[in-house]
C-alpha cells in the first residue's frame, strides 16, 4: 500500500508519481497490477484534482497553476486513458482466461508488455513534470507567455478536471463489470456441465443396456435348458433394472436454474478514439432462446433414441420370451444358436442407436462448448445468435430489417401494435391489407417461438403429426403396387397444407434409403450412384431407368413439379417425359409428384396430366384434430405458459377450441393454420405467451394486371419481369410494369437473392382464395 503524503504542491504530486511507478516496476503478476490501477491509479488521479483545485483557488502558485492547467493536464490526460485502456485489456484477459481460450504463456506476456507500458509512460510524465518545474517563474519572458496565454484562452481545468472524474468513474465500472462477466462465465460452465451430464447419463443407459444384453448371452451359453434360460429373461423383463437416464422436465429445470442467474449486462468492448465501445448482451433472453432453438431439439432426439431404445430392448426380450415358451419343450442345447444369434442383432441394433446417439451428443457439446464463451463477446463475431431458418426467413432473410426501416418512417398504421379490431370504414382495402401484412409480420421478441411452428427443418420427426386418411389409403396403393400392380401418386393441395413435409415423411417410412429425391440443379442417389441434375428432368428420369438395376424397387419422389423450368427446358416437355416414364416405368419405380390445385388445373388445360396417375391424393384440408394436436406439440416444445391478455392461464382444452377456430378460419389448411397461431401469440418480457386474437383480415385491392401477375407466381412460384415481358409483350410497359411495383412495395412480392419474384408467404394463401373467388366469378 503506498503512503498518502498531502499532495498540495507539485514536488511532492512529483514524489508520488514515482512512489506509484515503483510499485508499478514491482508487480509480479497481472491480477497485482489490476488492483494498482483500481485503487492506487484511481488516488493518484484525485490527488492530482485536489492539486488543481487547490492552486486555483488560492491563486498562490500562477506557474503552478499554469504548469498543472495548461501543461501537465493534457499529458495527464494521456496517461488516465492509457491506465484506463489497459484496465480494460487486463478485464478481457479475465474473461479469456476464464473461458480457457489463452494460454498461460499468452497471459503473463500481456502482462509484461501492459507494466513495460505503464511504467514507461509514467516515466516519461515525470519527466515532463520535472521539466515543467525547471521553468524560472521569476524569468520576465516566461511570465509575459503565462500572461499573454492565461489571458487569450479560457482556463480549461473545470473541462479537464471533468474528463478525470469520467476516467475514475469508467475504472469503477470496468470492475464491476469484470464481476459480473466473470459470475457469467460461471454460469455458462454449470450450463456446458448439464449438458455434459446429459451425455454422461445416456452413455451410462447405454452401457446398463449392453450389460444386460451381454449377460443374457452369458446365460444363454451356460444354460443346458430353455427352461433355466427362461428364469432369467423373465426376470429382467419383471425386474427392470434400469430407467431411462434423461428427461424433459429435469433437463429444463437444470438448464433454467443457471440461466435466471444470467443479466443483461452493458460489456466494454474497446476502446475507439478515446471512448469506450459498449455492447448491450442480455444474456438470460440469449441464451434461454438459444438453449430453445440450438441444444433442445438435439435433447429431445437423445430422450427419443432412449425410448427407442429401451422399447427395442423389451420388444425383442419378449418375443425372445415367446420363442422360448414355444420351443422349451425341446431340451436340446442346439437351438441355443437361434437365441444367441437374436442377441447379438439386438446387440447390433443398439450399437447403432449408440452411433446416432453419439453424433447428436457430440453436436450438442460442441455448440455449447464453442458458443457459451462470454469471451466471443469481445470478438467480431455474432454471440449465440439462432439463424432462423423457417419458412418465412429462408424465403425474405431480409423481409423484417428492410420493411421496419420503410416502414417505420412511414404511416402510422404501419405499426405492428395492432392487435384488436378497430373501425377501418375510412381506410382503403389498400390500407387495410398493409396492417393485416405488418401485424403478421413484426414480432421480432417472438421468434424463437414462432420458429417451432414455421420451420420444417431442425424439428424432426418428433413433431409429425399423422395425417391419418392420406397415409392409410397410401399404405393400400403400395401394398398394391408391391403386388404388381403399375401404381403413381399425385400429392395436390394448396400452399403450405403440408405436401413436401407427407412427401419426404411418408417416403421415408415405406421406402427408407430405396428413396430416388429430384430436384433441379441438385444431385440424387440411385443404388449407391450419385448423379447431378440441371432442369433437364427427361434426362435424370434416363438415368433413374438406366440404373435401377437392384432387386428393392425405388420410390421416385419430385416434389413442386411446378419448379423444373429454365430457359433451354419448358415444364411442358419436362412433364411429357415425366408421364411417359410413369406409363412405362411405373411396374419398377413408385412415382409420386407433388403440385399445387391451381398447377393441377393448369396442367391439365394443357396436358392430359390429372389421368397419368393412377391416384390422387388431396391434402389440402387436414383434420381439426390433427391441427390442434400439432399446435398443442409445438407450444409444448416452447415450454412457455399460454396466458390470455387478462394474463390468466389457457387450459390445454381450451386451446384445443382455439385451435380448431383457428383451423376453420383457415379453411383447414395444416401450415395456413400453424401460420396463423404465431399472428396471434406475442411473448413477453416474463416468457410468458399471451394469445390475442386478432381482427385483422387481407382485403381484396389488386387490378386485373395485377391478378394476372399473382396468378402466375402462385401458379409457377417464382416469376421474373424477364419471363412477364416476353409472355406479356408489349403490354408489359403499358399494364404490368407498374403494377409489379406496387405489388413489390407493400411486400405482396417479395425478392429473392436471385432476383426472382414470390408471393409473401404470410398472404400467400389469402391471396390464392381471392384469386380462386374471382376465377368462380
Amino acid at each position: 500500500m503506498l503512503e498518502e503524503p498531502k499532495i498540495d504542491t507539485l514536488i511532492s504530486f512529483e514524489k508520488y508519481c514515482k512512489s506509484y511507478t515503483e510499485s508499478v516496476s514491482n508487480l509480479e503478476n497481472r491480477h497485482a497490477l489490476k488492483v494498482l490501477i483500481s485503487k492506487e491509479f484511481n488516488a493518484l488521479v484525485s490527488e492530482f484534482v485536489i492539486l488543481g483545485d487547490h492552486i486555483g483557488e488560492n491563486h498562490l502558485a500562477p506557474v503552478d497553476a499554469y504548469i498543472i492547467h495548461y501543461e501537465l493536464s493534457p499529458q495527464f490526460k494521456d496517461l488516465t486513458i492509457l491506465h484506463r485502456d489497459v484496465f480494460l485489456e487486463l478485464v478481457k484477459g479475465d474473461v479469456y482466461e476464464a473461458d480457457k481460450q489463452v494460454s498461460n504463456e499468452n497471459l503473463e506476456s500481456h502482462f509484461l508488455s501492459s507494466k513495460t507500458l505503464i511504467t514507461n509512460a509514467l516515466e516519461s510524465f515525470i519527466t515532463a513534470l520535472q521539466k515543467a518545474q525547471s521553468q524560472n517563474g521569476e524569468d520576465e519572458n516566461f511570465q509575459k507567455k503565462i500572461s499573454k496565454i492565461t489571458s487569450l484562452q479560457k482556463d480549461p481545468w473545470d473541462i479537464y478536471k471533468t474528463q478525470f472524474q469520467t476516467i475514475q468513474d469508467q475504472l469503477k465500472m470496468l470492475e464491476s463489470r469484470n464481476k459480473a462477466l466473470l459470475d457469467t462465465v460461471t454460469s455458462f460452465n454449470k450450463l456446458k456441465s448439464v449438458v455434459e451430464d446429459v451425455n454422461k447419463k445416456h452413455d451410462v443407459f447405454q452401457e446398463k443396456i449392453f450389460e444386460s444384453i451381454n449377460f443374457l448371452a452369458i446365460k444363454a451359453k451356460e444354460s443346458e435348458t430353455f427352461k433355466e434360460f427362461l428364469v432369467h429373461v423373465e426376470d429382467r423383463l419383471d425386474n427392470q433394472k434400469f430407467s431411462l437416464e434423461n428427461n424433459h422436465e429435469t433437463f429444463s429445470e437444470a438448464i433454467n436454474n443457471q440461466i435466471i442467474n444470467l443479466k443483461k449486462i452493458e460489456v466494454p468492448i474497446k476502446t475507439q478514439e478515446g471512448l469506450i465501445m459498449m455492447r448491450e448482451i442480455d444474456f438470460n433472453k440469449r441464451t434461454n432462446k438459444w438453449f430453445d432453438y440450438q441444444i433442445l431439439p438435439g435433447f429431445m432426439d437423445l430422450e427419443g433414441l432412449e425410448t427407442n431404445l429401451l422399447s427395442l430392448y423389451n420388444i425383442n426380450l419378449l418375443n425372445l420370451k415367446n420363442t422360448i415358451q414355444l420351443t422349451k419343450s425341446n431340451e436340446s442345447n442346439d437351438h441355443f444358436d437361434n437365441v444367441v444369434t437374436s442377441l447379438l442383432h439386438l446387440q447390433d441394433n443398439v450399437e447403432d442407436v449408440k452411433l446416432k446417439a453419439k453424433a447428436i451428443a457430440k453436436k450438442m457439446q460442441d455448440e455449447v462448448n464453442t458458443q457459451l464463451l462470454v469471451s466471443n463477446v469481445f470478438k467480431n463475431i455474432p454471440f449465440i445468435e439462432v439463424p432462423l431458418n423457417s419458412s418465412l426467413t429462408i424465403e425474405g432473410n431480409t423481409i423484417l430489417k428492410t420493411v421496419k426501416e420503410k416502414w417505420n418512417k412511414g404511416l402510422s398504421f404501419f405499426n405492428s401494435r395492432y392487435e384488436k379490431s378497430k373501425s377501418y370504414e375510412s381506410l382503403s382495402n389498400l390500407e387495410v391489407s398493409t396492417q393485416c401484412i405488418a401485424h403478421r409480420m413484426y414480432k421480432d421478441d417472438s421468434q424463437h417461438y414462432d420458429t417451432l411452428f414455421l420451420n420444417k427443418n431442425f424439428i424432426g420427426d418428433l413433431f409429425l403429426v399423422s395425417r391419418q386418411s392420406q397415409e392409410e389409403k397410401l399404405e393400400t396403393i403400395v401394398n398394391q403396387w408391391q403386388s404388381g400392380f403399375n401404381k403413381s401418386v399425385l400429392v395436390v393441395g394448396d400452399r403450405l397444407s403440408g405436401r413436401s413435409t407427407f412427401l419426404n415423411y411418408s417416403s421415408k417410412k415405406r421406402f427408407g434409403k430405396h428413396t430416388v429425391i429430384l430436384k433441379p440443379n441438385s444431385t440424387a442417389t440411385i443404388d449407391g450412384r450419385k448423379f447431378t441434375m440441371t432442369y433437364d428432368l427427361k434426362e435424370a428420369l434416363q438415368y433413374v431407368k438406366n440404373n435401377n438395376i437392384e432387386s428393392t424397387k425405388p420410390a421416385l419422389i419430385i416434389d413442386d413439379i411446378e419448379l423444373w423450368r429454365d430457359k433451354e427446358h419448358s415444364l411442358l416437355s419436362n412433364i411429357r417425359s415425366l408421364i411417359h416414364f410413369i406409363e412405362t416405368e411405373s411396374d419398377d419405380v413408385f412415382v409420386m409428384i407433388s403440385t399445387s390445385i391451381m398447377m393441377r388445373e393448369h396442367l391439365d388445360q394443357r396436358l392430359n396430366f390429372s389421368n397419368a396417375f393412377s391416384h390422387i391424393l388431396d391434402l389440402n384440408q387436414a383434420d381439426k384434430n390433427e391441427i390442434s394436436q400439432a399446435i398443442l406439440l409445438r407450444h409444448g416444445a416452447a415450454h412457455r405458459e399460454l396466458v390470455d391478455e387478462k394474463l390468466e392461464p389457457i387450459t390445454p382444452q381450451k386451446v384445443m377450441l382455439l385451435a380448431a377456430k383457428m383451423a376453420k378460419q383457415k379453411h383447414f389448411n395444416f401450415g395456413d393454420s400453424l401460420q396463423s397461431w404465431t399472428y396471434n401469440t406475442f411473448v413477453q418480457e416474463n416468457e410468458k405467451v399471451v394469445f390475442k386474437e386478432s381482427y385483422l383480415e387481407f382485403a381484396d385491392f389488386f387490378t386485373n394486371p395485377e391478378l394476372i401477375i399473382l396468378k402466375q407466381a402462385l401458379i409457377f412460384r417464382n416469376i421474373t419481369e424477364f419471363g412477364l415481358k416476353r409472355v406479356t409483350s408489349n403490354a408489359f410497359d403499358v399494364d404490368y410494369k407498374s403494377a409489379i411495383r406496387r405489388l413489390v412495395n407493400v411486400k405482396i412480392l417479395l425478392r429473392d437473392l436471385d432476383g426472382t419474384l414470390f408471393i409473401n408467404p404470410v398472404v400467400v394463401n389469402s391471396v390464392s382464395r381471392i384469386i380462386n373467388k374471382e376465377h368462380s366469378n
